[in-house]
């Protein structure tokens, strides 16, 4: 028989172990922009680390945890989430290891294919097996149906590149699609259903009707909000109109989440590790950061600015992934006793990767405004990210041993010692 703590560790364990491989990639990438490698094809590195990121490290741990939280214990769920998780991590590998070495190929299509068929595999599960009266679980069922309509802009990229549309607008726009779901539909929606269900858990429960309206208006949101990701390509009134509706839809729920969030965080002041507030309150801020700037490029000069500068992409998708997902999950794992604070090393793997993730935030940010730098500064900004990658690498190589495995190892120790 399998436990579901067995099942919830090893889904853990493979996330982190992905997490580390995705900012291992990152440095070899921010490594090559300052002192280029030749005959590196980083197009395919920046394929394998998007995937390992997004699909290894935060689907991974999103869907664990949703197991965990959500779904009533059963000894068949428990055998067959196990399998679902390993032929995840199994597909996730040969990702890790075909997109290096050919980008966008049969084999690598393969591997994220069997991924996606096994995402929707994962949400029959969930919708089978979860109780759908549950507010928090309305919030994952919109989150999970999201992340398969996400998948409709890679499965187009094959068809295009036949069509030799690669480079075309429409090949661009399908990417954005991807990443517009992606972030702010399919990874929103499940961190805010497992914010809301670690509410209840801590005896802090929200209003069924305030809860409500923020999930209408977070969905209606995401689908209106996609039109800021076609302002770049084309700006008639229409679609910056539609965009701007999505934006204030957004900004709406925003403050009826931080009333709600405020009043209660402090109330839960004692209940939760300050480590994992201190992650949960990084997370809120760069969500919050995040609606803004998605607010402010309606404005046609910021649009321009935006969706032309690769810089200010980056800065966005890191705030997103590093800043929102990542802080979250690992706040909330820290919470839920799944990631120990013991111990100065397991601290300071926390600290690190909370300041690798800010000072990384802050430089891109800066390099997005290249017409300020020197060229010697220039340079000086590419090893600084090269040196906050690695500091992010060495953060969660320590929270991995000493966080999540070595910890886990001695308890096991004390039990028996115990028997």
């Amino acid at each position: 028989m399998i436990s579901k703590g067995r099942v919830i560790r090893a889904g853990l364990l493979f996330a982190m172990v992905n997490f580390l491989f995705t900012v291992l990639i990152g440095v070899l990438l921010r490594y090559h922009y300052h002192s280029p490698i030749s005959q590196f094809a980083d197009r395919n590195w920046i394929h394998a680390h998007s995937h390992a990121g997004f699909l290894g490290w935060v689907f991974m741990a999103l869907i664990t945890m949703i197991f965990a939280m959500q779904i009533p214990k059963s000894f068949a769920m428990n055998r067959r989430m196990y399998r679902l998780l390993v032929f995840l991590q199994i597909s996730t590998l040969g990702m890790l290891v075909t997109f290096p070495m050919m980008g966008y190929a049969a084999p690598s299509i393969f591997f994220s294919t069997v991924h996606m068929v096994l995402s929707a595999v994962f949400m029959v599960m969930f919708y089978r097996n979860s109780d759908a009266q549950d507010l928090s679980v309305r919030y994952v069922q919109a989150a999970l149906v999201f992340m398969l309509i996400s998948g409709i802009g890679p499965l187009s990229l094959g068809p295009m590149m036949v069509l030799d549309m690669k480079g075309t607008d429409m090949y661009d726009l399908a990417v954005y699609f991807y990443l517009h779901f992606q972030y702010n539909a399919w990874f929103t929606l499940a961190i805010f259903g497992l914010f809301i269900k670690l509410m209840e858990n801590l005896g802090f429960p929200i209003n069924c009707r305030k809860g409500s309206l923020i999930l209408h208006l977070l969905v209606y949101a995401s689908i209106l909000t996609f039109a800021l990701s076609a302002l770049g390509f084309e700006s008639y009134w229409y679609v910056r109109a539609v965009g701007l509706a999505g934006v204030l839809l957004q900004l709406w729920a925003g403050f009826v989440f931080m009333k709600y969030a405020l009043k209660n965080l402090r109330l839960a002041r004692s209940a939760a590790n300050k480590y994992g507030k201190w992650f949960l309150g990084v997370a809120l801020f760069a969500w919050l950061m995040k609606i803004m700037l998605q607010f402010i490029s309606v404005i046609p000069v910021v649009t321009q600015f935006a969706y032309y500068n690769r810089e200010a992409i980056m800065a966005y998708l890191h705030l997103s992934f590093l800043g929102f997902a990542s802080c979250f999950i690992i706040g909330l794992l820290i919470i839920k006793k799944y990631l120990f604070v013991t111990g100065t090393m397991s601290k300071t793997g926390y600290i690190l990767f909370i300041a690798g993730v800010v000072l990384m935030e802050l430089t891109i940010a800066v390099k997005a405004f290249p017409q300020f730098l020197s060229l010697e500064l220039f340079g000086t900004i590419n090893f600084l990210l090269l040196a906050e990658a690695v500091l992010l690498f060495i953060g969660v190589a320590i929270i991995l041993f000493y966080g999540f495995i070595i910890p886990k190892g001695a308890y096991n120790k004390r039990q028996l010692a115990r028997q």
